[in-house]
This record gives structure tokens, sequence and C-alpha cells, in this order.
């Protein structure tokens, strides 16, 4: 009994991958900027958005530790 149980969980769980894994359920255009979640083509806009992303993750903590020695003193 627990063997033909076995039996067909495992191919229940076959045949739910192979839905799963389907490809052809999606469509992606091969057509260059369109995987990007961003617009590349105005180049000056994307250096300057660029710059200030990066260059406020980098600069928060040394901001932040210039706070905290202006808070002691």
């Amino acid at each position: 009994m627990y063997a033909n149980v076995l039996a067909r969980s495992a191919l229940r769980s076959r045949v739910a991958s192979r839905q799963v894994m389907r490809s052809d359920l999606y469509h992606f255009s091969n057509s260059n900027g369109q995987n990007l979640p961003f617009d590349t083509t105005n180049k000056a806009a994307l250096a300057l958005k660029m710059t200030l992303y990066l260059g406020v993750g980098f600069g928060a903590p040394f901001i932040a530790a210039a706070w905290q020695f202006h808070k002691a003193g």
C-alpha cells in the first residue's frame, strides 16, 4: 500500500514539474536594452543617475560617521 502511494506522489510531482518548466509560456524580445529596468538611450541622464545612486550609497557611511563626530562635540 505504501509503495503505491509513493509511486503516485512521485508521478504527480513529475507532471507538476514539467508544467512549471515549460518555456513557451513567456516571450522575451531579443533587442538591445529591453532586459534592463532603466532607459539607456539618454547617456547623460544615465550617467547622472548612476553617479548619484552610487555616490549616495558609497558616501552614506562617511556622512553618518561625520554626523556622529559632530554630535559628540
